[in-house]
């Protein structure tokens, strides 16, 4: 589990099945970018709850950012690339 100023993060992998496959990061869920309106409603617990999107280079979970953006989520970050998110992750930015 991964937090970020003491809240867990929710971490999305937005990625197709067959990518899913192929490895995923611990305690990710998967979501299709265009179904994270609907999902992240019993996913998350708060507006304020740190989100990390990734998928195979970005572009997926940048729309799914600004998905969540419109929605009102407000700490809701576009990790990227599987290896670019995991390497925020073990960052100092998460204990």
């Amino acid at each position: 589990m991964f937090y970020i100023d003491q809240k867990e993060v929710l971490l999305i992998d937005v990625r197709s099945p067959q990518e899913w496959s192929q490895g995923i990061l611990e305690s990710a869920v998967r979501v299709e970018w265009q179904d994270i309106s609907a999902a992240i409603i019993s996913l998350a617990k708060a507006l304020d709850q740190p989100i990390v999107l990734y998928c195979r280079s970005g572009h997926r979970s940048q729309k799914a950012k600004t998905i969540l953006d419109s929605l009102g989520f407000t700490r809701v970050v576009n990790g990227g690339s599987l290896s670019e998110t995991e390497e925020f992750l073990r960052s100092e930015c998460c204990a």
